[in-house]
């Protein structure tokens, strides 16, 4: 009895070690949030570029294991990253942007606040355009680390094929 516990805790151990696969690189999409709200669910950021501070909520509402796939597009500004997601992450980002039309969603990459994206429309398609504060090196970073830790976690029902 003792020696079948003991191979099945080891047998629980091990398998939790081959699922932890932590990400390259971290996507969060945060949402702005009305400071009057408790310290706790406020968080406060400053955006580097343009030097705004947003408060918003310090949990995200997407994050890189909602990503399908993404790519460098080029755009009338220089190049920006556009973020195909998986079933999920489209259902919440249409969600997200039929909620806070008119207020903000602050973008995160590796825990650096990179965007505050205006919400005018709501996204329908699952794809969003990242026009950030990154450079070229961090875009390419970026599209590399969501492609590799996507391919790990696909979404049974899609059936979209990766390009």
């Amino acid at each position: 009895m003792t020696r079948l516990l003991t191979i099945g805790l080891l047998g629980l151990t091990t398998g939790c070690a081959l699922f932890s696969h932590s990400p390259e690189v971290t996507l969060r999409f945060h949402e702005q949030v009305e400071t009057a709200l408790p310290d706790s669910r406020v968080r406060i950021v400053e955006i580097p570029r343009t030097h705004q501070t947003i408060s918003v909520d310090p949990f995200p509402q997407l994050t890189e294991r909602d990503v399908y796939n993404a790519k460098l597009q080029e755009t009338p500004g220089g190049r920006a990253v556009l973020i195909h997601f998986d079933l999920h992450g489209a259902n919440m980002l249409s969600e997200l942007t039929t909620r806070l039309r008119g207020r903000y969603v602050v973008v995160f990459v590796n825990e650096k606040p990179v965007a505050a994206v205006l919400i005018e429309q709501r996204i329908l398609n699952g794809e969003f355009l990242l026009e950030g504060d990154l450079t070229d090196d961090e875009q390419r970073t970026l599209v590399d680390g969501l492609n590799k830790y996507a391919k790990r976690w696909r979404d049974y029902g899609d059936t979209r094929q990766a390009p």
